[in-house]
């Protein structure tokens, strides 16, 4: 395989420093490398001022740098007309702040389920017009309890029948914003999984950008397929260990 010129990679890393620094003061930030990076007191989104609220763990700043700056989940990368947006997941709101601010006029539906954390994106996000709610998103109608010992970006759901949180179905959150969602952020560390058993929710979301996770002995190979059997197909693949991320499109697409 011939090996890319030095002299393109150098040109691709330099396009790629200057976008993460043109994000960063679009949102009136300074960025210059994540190492010396600290967590802004505020951003301004869609001409506010919003103060940033979060709790004291380091996943928040890997969090913000990821969906504010290195823009993981790729906005305004492949996407068109996008009208819709669904965050499930959104932990204190960093991928919903910066949909705002390159989907000005777009709706955005929040969900983050945990109790502890909620708080943090309804002040996040209130003056952003973001519809938040705290339940969690899976497959069926339910109640769930949160498993919550570390940072809140590694929470998970765990089904319970007596559990203090509801539920509702992948369904249902795409009939809230209409019956079309034009893109889906997908981070609810596994809960994925119950979703992918059933089909029709999916059928009318136009793209999914979404961190995948490997519990239960899943192997990326089992994301591929269960992404397939729904009707995508992936434009991106990252893997690391134990978990991944993924764009993907509709077939027709």
């Amino acid at each position: 395989m011939r090996e890319r010129d030095p002299k393109a990679n150098l040109a691709i890393r330099f396009v790629v420093e200057l976008e993460r620094r043109f994000r960063a003061l679009r949102l009136g930030i300074f960025f210059l490398r994540a190492r010396w990076f600290k967590m802004p007191q505020a951003v301004r989104v869609a001409g506010r001022k919003v103060v940033l609220h979060y709790p004291s763990e380091r996943g928040v700043e890997v969090d913000f740098i990821g969906c504010c700056i290195r823009n993981d989940y790729g906005l305004r990368q492949q996407l068109k007309d996008v009208e819709t947006i669904l965050d499930v997941g959104a932990n204190v709101g960093f991928f919903s702040i910066a949909a705002r601010a390159d989907y000005p006029s777009a709706k955005i539906h929040a969900y983050e389920p945990n109790r502890r954390i909620f708080p943090f994106l309804r002040s996040n996000t209130e003056q952003l017009g973001i519809d938040t709610y705290q339940e969690a998103v899976g497959a069926d109608e339910g109640r769930v309890s949160i498993a919550d010992e570390g940072d809140s970006n590694q929470a998970k759901t765990i089904a319970s029948a007596d559990g203090g949180i509801p539920q509702i179905a992948l369904q249902r959150a795409v009939e809230r914003l209409g019956g079309r969602v034009d893109l889906l952020k997908l981070d609810c560390e596994g809960a994925e999984w119950g979703m992918f058993r059933s089909a029709a929710p999916w059928r009318h979301i136009r793209n999914i950008r979404m961190e995948y996770h490997l519990f239960d002995q899943h192997t990326p190979q089992d994301v591929e397929q269960a992404l397939k059997q729904l009707g995508f197909r992936i434009t991106r693949f990252e893997s690391s260990t134990g978990f991944g991320l993924i764009w993907a499109v509709p077939f027709q697409c």
